[in-house]
């Protein structure tokens, strides 16, 4: 029996990309710094600094940290609250609450964005962990590690956790550290669909209640 369902968060439980799309704009504008990538929702999902990264098409520092800031300063501050769930994950993580399992998220987004957003949906009583990007940034560099660290501190046993997420990455972090994954049938991630079943909320219950 699964008991420790792990979610990823952008693309998984909340449609992130229009808000985020459009502050990846403006501090590329505030900079007058020219996209060298599309601005598209296949920018969702790797760490912020890694994305401005591949739209400035730049790796000088002093840029990239000036990027950051004014993202940051416009994300953080009221944009992140118009991030909307998708629509039956609400009521899905309910139930999975109500009846016993426990649910944390691990999340390439900055924890205090994420933190904002689940205060704004009122989600606040339904993760007892939150793990994002830099939440420990000297532990680890990557998802798996992050799932890794999660795992190791939440004395959970690989075999009794599911990761559900929206892209082949979340997919391959999962199986880094022996974690059964379960792909959304929504996101910013392609999946093959002959190869995966794709999930809806409704189903999360459903199946974990046959396994």
């Amino acid at each position: 029996m699964k008991h420790h369902i792990l979610f990823d968060f952008d693309g998984t439980l909340v449609d992130s990309a229009p808000v985020l799309l459009a502050c990846f704009s403006r501090a590329l504008k505030a900079h007058g710094v020219q996209a060298m990538a599309p601005i598209d929702a296949s920018l969702i999902g790797p760490p912020l600094r890694q994305t401005l990264a591949t739209l400035s098409g730049s790796s000088d520092a002093a840029l990239l940290d000036a990027l950051s800031a004014t993202f940051k300063d416009v994300y953080d501050s009221e944009a992140c609250l118009k991030t909307p769930p998708y629509a039956g994950c609400q009521q899905a993580l309910e139930q999975l609450r109500e009846q016993g399992f426990s649910l944390a998220i691990a999340t390439n987004k900055r924890l205090l964005p994420t933190q904002r957003i689940i205060a704004a949906l009122g989600w606040q009583e339904l993760f007892s962990e939150v793990y994002a990007s830099d939440s420990y940034p000297d532990r680890y560099t990557d998802k798996a590690g992050m799932i890794a660290a999660l795992l190791v501190d939440g004395g959970i046993a690989a075999q009794s956790a599911i990761y559900i997420g929206d892209t082949v990455a979340d997919g391959r972090a999962a199986a880094a550290n022996g974690v059964e994954f379960w792909p959304v049938a929504w996101g910013y991630g392609q999946f093959a669909s002959h190869e995966l079943q794709l999930l809806a909320p409704q189903q999360w219950l459903e199946r974990l209640v046959r396994a």
